[in-house]
Parts: structure tokens; sequence; C-alpha cells
């Protein structure tokens, strides 16, 4: 299996299990919610290039359905899929160097910048590994509101927490697995933030 279709599969994925998740307090849950976006973003980067404004389609993940529209209110989604040595302590490491790790904290930041997001959120998966959920602190500190959710979110393990320096600005962000995201975090605490 090629790179791409890889991760046209993950992407797939990713956005069935949203979906899902999404869906799980609906009378019946759904797997189609959320697609990826036209061109995982692209087409609203060239039209935002032009000074014109792209509905629901900033980074890589769409609500193809009106009921999901409050997670890409809270967060606009980037998925990654493969390179297997790219790890989040390049940014630790890199010597002001380029690295693919600031690229993308570029790139999803500016996107949920571009889409009017509260927050951005970055889920990327490494060859033979569980896919992760990378979420900007301040969503973070919203979100775990709850003792409970402030406990899982930073204290159960594997999490990490960042604080970088990308380009010129600092950034902090949060580290958890998608599967400990998804068993922590529920719709309502997302669709609380996206209105609030």
């Amino acid at each position: 299996m090629s790179k791409s279709s890889k991760g046209s599969a993950f992407e797939r994925s990713v956005c069935k299990t949203l979906s899902m998740w999404w869906s799980s307090g609906l009378p019946m849950q759904r797997d189609d919610i959320f697609w990826r976006s036209s061109q995982s973003g692209g087409r609203a980067t060239q039209r935002f290039k032009k000074g014109k404004t792209t509905y629901g389609s900033y980074g890589d993940v769409a609500a193809v359905d009106p009921v999901g529209k409050l997670l890409l209110k809270a967060f606009t989604i980037e998925l990654k899929r493969g390179y297997p040595k790219c790890i989040p302590g390049d940014l630790l490491d890199s010597n002001g160097s380029k690295n693919l790790w600031t690229q993308w904290l570029v790139q999803v930041r500016r996107s949920a910048e571009q889409a009017g997001s509260k927050g951005w959120m970055l889920i990327a998966k490494r060859n033979h590994r569980v896919p992760m959920v990378y979420l900007d602190y301040g969503s973070v500190k919203v979100l775990s509101q709850t003792p409970i959710t402030y406990k899982h979110f930073l204290f159960t393990p594997p999490t990490a927490r960042f604080y970088v320096m990308c380009g010129k600005k600092h950034v902090r962000f949060v580290a958890l697995t998608l599967e400990n995201f998804l068993a922590y975090v529920t719709p309502e605490h997302v669709k609380n933030y996206a209105r609030s």
C-alpha cells in the first residue's frame, strides 16, 4: 500500500471513528457525520489567499451533516499518517532548524485561525503505533473543567505537555492517545466549549 493510500485510509477511518463518537448520544449511532474535506483543506487555503472564505472546508475533516458543525467550531482538525521518525520531541532539539512537526503546527494553527475555530487538533499515527491526539493547551484548559476530566487529560499515561517555540511564537499543547481522548472527552464537553 502506498504512503498516499495509507494516509487516505487513515483519514477515512478517523472520520468514521469521530462520527461514531460524536453520535453516541443520538438516537442512532452513525459513521457518516464527518468526512475528508475537499482537497484536504487545500481548496479553503487557496480561496483564503484570494480573500474568500470556504465554509466547513478547513483542515482535513469536514462535517457532511450539520449535526457535526460544533466539533469543527471547536477544532480545526488535521490528520497525519506515517512519518515513522517524526515525533513531537523534534521540536525540543531542532536547534532552530525546520522540521515536520514545526510545519504541522504552523499548518494546523493557520487553518484554525482561517476557519475561526476556537482551537486546533492534530491527529497523527506513526507506523505500527497507536493514533495520538495533540490539542492546543487553551482548549484543554476549557475542556478539562471537571476534576475527573482534568485528571485524565493531564495525568493518565500516555499523556504529555509541551511548551515549545514554533517559528517565533511559543506554542503549548497536550498529547494523549486518541483512545483516551474519546474515552474521557464527551461530545457534550466539546459542544459546550464551542458555544462558550
